[in-house]
């Protein structure tokens, strides 16, 4: 479950965090009313859920109410990265001396939370990681026994953070924005940028927090937010089927179909490792049938970034021939290129009946690794 920059900002907030003075609106009506307490210039800034809106165009910066409402005016309604806007965030503007990045996420290599930081955080982090790795500092944390002094020295060695103050400052963010990883299960939180303001304090200009599904639950307050936000219509399909759809990269162009979060994850890891992208994915869950499956598919095909599927299933419920059937079926009326690996109960009838369907547009991988070359090629 992905949170809008306000409510991410909420929990930051509740976790001892400071975040710029700011309210949320969904009509340029609102802003006499709401706004009163934000001091101008102020941050006007499209409440979607995708990176890279501020290049996009999705945050302006106005110097009084009325330059707000003509912004808020420009963006309410609009489409930007394939997300419809319905909510904008106006919150103070806050003059810094130093911007810095601040993430921290599950390593599924490791099977443990890394923390990220960096002295160069912004909108060009993108573009630091890709030609100076060296000036991000990754380190892992081990949960049995949590945030170590020996951790911290180590990011700010590896940051080349020296200052006693700042580093004293950084220490308690990331301490605050632990503990709100674990307490929420987090699967990622990210702060970009971590402003350093002119007075010497900290505070979180934005933020990012995506949460494991399975833990929604156990939190009330996540459970009445994701009531209330707006369901993307894929997701709604896939859950009227008992499906659950994920959205990943928003420049992905890969689907996966599997069964079971754990061979997701180790599908999207494996097409990561050969330079491509995941859009997004379903899970199918146990005992599929052809029918099932072939609908799980049309789903997925209907993400316009999806470029190809890669189907991974390992079957026990589920049995591969009938995942063969589904996909045989879908084939038929979607055109988009499958690749598939199946392993598991009826491996050998499934495969051959993907064999004996002689599609150019299935292609079968012997293993996980070979799937996903295949599907990055089968894109193009």
């Amino acid at each position: 479950m992905k949170l809008y920059e306000f409510q991410g900002k909420a929990l930051f907030n509740k976790g001892g965090i400071k975040t710029p003075e700011g309210t949320v609106i969904h009509s340029t009506a609102e802003i006499p009313d709401k706004t009163y307490a934000v001091s101008y210039p102020a941050m006007v800034k499209a409440q979607v859920l995708a990176g890279g809106r501020g290049k996009a165009g999705g945050v302006k910066r106005a110097m009084n109410p009325q330059a707000a409402a003509g912004f808020t005016g420009q963006l309410l309604g609009a489409d930007l990265k394939d997300c419809k806007i319905d909510a904008i965030l106006i919150e103070e503007c806050v003059p810094f001396v130093e911007e810095y990045y601040l993430s921290i996420t599950l390593d599924s290599a490791s099977r443990m939370p890394v923390v990220i930081f960096s002295k160069h955080g912004g909108v060009d982090i993108e573009e630091v990681a890709a030609t100076q790795p060296e000036r991000i500092a990754k380190v892992s944390i081990d949960p049995l026994i949590g945030l170590q002094d020996f951790y911290f020295e180590a990011i700010f060695r590896k940051a080349e953070l020296a200052e006693p103050e700042i580093k004293k400052r950084i220490k308690e963010v990331i301490t605050s924005l632990y503990a709100l990883f674990n307490d929420y299960d987090c699967m990622l939180v990210e702060i970009n940028p971590l402003m350093k303001l002119q007075d010497g304090s900290i505070i979180a200009a934005d933020a990012k927090v995506d949460i494991d599904d399975s833990g929604v639950y156990r939190h009330p307050d996540l459970v009445v937010w994701r009531e209330e936000m707006a369901v993307g219509e894929l997701i709604k399909q896939a859950k009227a089927v008992n499906f659950l759809y994920i959205d990943c990269e928003p420049d992905g162009t890969v689907g996966v179909i599997s069964n079971g979060s754990g061979m997701i994850m180790s599908c999207v890891d494996w097409i990561t490792k050969q330079g491509g992208k995941v859009a997004c994915a379903l899970d199918l869950g146990g005992g599929a049938t052809a029918d099932r499956v072939a609908e799980g598919i049309r789903i997925l095909a209907q993400n316009p970034s999806v470029k190809a599927i890669l189907i991974s299933i390992f079957g026990g419920i589920t049995r591969c021939d009938e995942i063969a059937g589904g996909i045989i079926k879908a084939v038929e009326k979607i055109p988009v290129p499958i690749v598939a690996k199946l392993d598991g109960t009826n491996k050998e009838a499934g495969m051959k009946l993907l064999v004996d369907a002689n599609r150019t547009d299935i292609t079968i991988g012997y293993s996980i690794k070979e799937a996903a070359e295949k599907v990055l090629k089968a894109q193009n």
